[in-house]
């Protein structure tokens, strides 16, 4: 500070000494050198203003540095001035320095809170109050199918459901939506940033929980009606067996055409009951396997290693030749003789499907395409009725005259168990179309 002062003295002292000057060139008529002098003297005012307000400047640098949010200047060059211009300018220095920092860790969490937005399965689709869209994740470019998309417009354009649902809802409002065979949670919230009014719609596939929870439903009336099944066809099992002992050998000396006619229908009655009642018990025992699967045992298989073991099982098939096709090799985790299981349910529908088919083609490809893992099971047979599409899954039901119903319930069990999904797709040519996705 000391320095500053010096200098400060000094330029006042000439600015004095110049002035002194000129007042007595005046007296001696030297116009000329007035002038000169007088230019000096603004010369030396000017430098002493700018030496003066060297802080006002600083601070004016640093200030529209934070409003334009550049933070590229350093102070350091009239540190020769004295030891309060060095701290000055190291203090000026530390706020830029900050302010770097602030903004670095700010920008970083912002690209981290959009890797996650990018990353997650939850559609993600903001806009202003123009329709511009400002934020959309992959899943919503996915859900929507859509994948370059800047207005809400296009959103109308290409599902007017959806659009009419987003500028319809209230904030906070939530509604289920089916799409594509999914179903899908619908919410919309109203934020204010910066004064500016924002939107922001989350689309969440809800079908894995609804299915999960169908399931459990499925598993625990199943059990149920087990029980209550097999309690009560089980006496009457043994009272029949016990009925038609005591018939057999008490009245297995009767002559009498007309009783005996008569003891025969009786036995034979009884056997029926017994036949009836022990079908029953094997088809209730049946769905044991439904209620009672042991969790995966995963290991690490080649899709193709998988894929050639099935494939020997159905070598021999003498009704439709099966062509297995694997577009990319991959690895999955897995139960390997649970998958083998799924493999073996279907196929052994697309085999029965093809039947009456003059050509029956079946055909099995396994792809992994943007980290999606799918083995894909498609036969050219009748394919399924539209009022059967969304029965097929259900425990119990089936098209077949011998059918249990058990098959496709299982597998997709079995899939949900490992994270993935089994879904049924409408095939664009004639027939069927399952596909296994693997997490």
């Amino acid at each position: 500070m000391r320095k500053f002062s010096i200098g400060i003295i000094i330029r006042v002292s000439i600015i004095v000494l110049l002035s002194t000057m000129a007042a007595f060139a005046l007296t001696k008529g030297k116009i000329g050198l007035v002038c000169l002098i007088f230019f000096i003297i603004v010369i030396t005012i000017y430098n002493l203003y700018n030496y003066a307000t060297t802080l006002n400047k600083k601070l004016s640098r640093i200030f529209d540095s934070i409003q334009y949010q550049d933070f590229a200047i350093t102070f350091r060059a009239d540190n020769s001035k004295g030891d309060s211009f060095e701290e000055l300018n190291n203090s000026l220095n530390a706020v830029i320095k900050s302010f770097n920092q602030v903004r670095a860790e700010r920008e970083a969490t912002l690209h981290f809170v959009e890797a996650i937005i990018q990353q997650i399965n939850v559609g993600i689709l903001s806009y202003n109050s123009d329709g511009k869209i400002e934020i959309i994740n992959q899943a919503a470019n996915k859900l929507l199918s859509i994948y370059k998309i800047s207005h809400i417009s296009s959103i109308k354009t290409h599902h007017p459901e959806i659009y009419n649902l987003m500028i319809s809802m209230v904030s906070g409002e939530s509604k289920l939506l089916r799409l594509n065979s999914n179903e899908f949670s619908l919410s919309v919230k109203e934020i204010m940033l910066r004064d500016r009014k924002i939107r922001l719609v989350a689309f969440h596939n809800i079908r894995s929980e609804l299915q999960a929870r169908e399931l459990e439903a499925w598993q625990n009336l199943t059990k149920v009606l087990r029980h209550e099944i097999m309690n009560t066809v089980t006496p009457i099992v043994s009272l029949s067996e016990t009925m038609r002992d005591i018939i057999e050998v008490d009245f297995s000396g009767v002559k009498d055409k007309e009783l005996r006619s008569g003891i025969d229908d009786l036995k034979t009655a009884i056997s029926t009951v017994i036949n009836r009642s022990k079908g029953i018990m094997d088809f209730v025992n049946a769905y044991r396997e439904f209620t009672n699967i042991p969790s995966p045992s995963l290991e690490e298989v080649k899709v193709s290693e998988l894929l050639i073991h099935v494939s020997t099982l159905f070598k021999s098939s003498e009704h439709a030749t099966i062509d297995f096709e694997i577009k990319n090799d991959f690895s999955l985790l897995c139960d390997t003789y649970q998958i083998e299981q799924v493999l073996i349910n279907i196929l052994k529908n697309a085999k029965e499907a093809t039947i009456d088919v003059i050509i029956p083609k079946i055909s099995v490809s396994a792809n992994m395409k943007d980290r999606h893992k799918t083995i894909e099971i498609i036969d050219n047979g009748p394919g399924i009725n539209l009022l059967d599409v969304e029965k097929i899954f259900v425990p119990f039901y089936t098209t077949k005259a011998t059918g249990t119903g058990i098959g496709l319930s299982l597998s997709r069990q079995i899939m949900q168990m490992h994270g993935g999904t089994l879904e049924y797709m409408d095939n664009k040519q004639l027939g069927s179309r399952f596909i296994l996705v693997f997490p």
